[in-house]
């Protein structure tokens, strides 16, 4: 049986603690795998600190769960920016020799399956899955 989990909030950093307290609680509910919540609520805390402190406008968050496979998305009506576009941060150099910014989107696209990303009718959605 598929489940879903849909909210959405204003784009303030002060609303995040208890939107990921509604998503961890949700995920569990849902009955996703204990290891493989803590690796998709790093993906939300990640992509959704980003919005709230650069995007600014409505964060509205769709998740779903059907037969070991969860689709979220993340849509905002900030202005357009494309994440993905970032160049690969350089995991290789020293602490003081990176650049600022871009680990955070590269984690999400190494513990998700698929990661994806459109700006379409005024909003920025990103959309990732991850399989159990």
């Amino acid at each position: 049986m598929a489940a879903e989990f849909s909210r959405s909030v204003a784009a303030d950093i002060a609303v995040l603690p208890d939107l990921l307290d509604a998503i961890e609680a949700w995920l569990g509910e849902a009955g996703v795998p204990i290891a493989d919540i803590a690796r998709v609520m790093i993906a939300f805390d990640e992509l959704l600190s980003n919005i709230a402190n650069y995007g600014g406008g409505t964060i509205m968050v769709t998740i779903g769960l059907d037969a070991g496979v969860l689709r979220a998305t993340i849509a905002d009506t900030g202005p357009p920016f494309d994440p993905l576009a970032l160049p690969a941060p350089d995991t290789d150099a020293g602490i003081d020799e990176r650049a600022v910014g871009g680990l955070g989107i590269h984690l999400v696209c190494e513990m998700m399956d698929e990661v994806g990303y459109v700006y379409e009718a005024g909003q920025n959605r990103l959309t990732f899955h991850k399989t159990f």
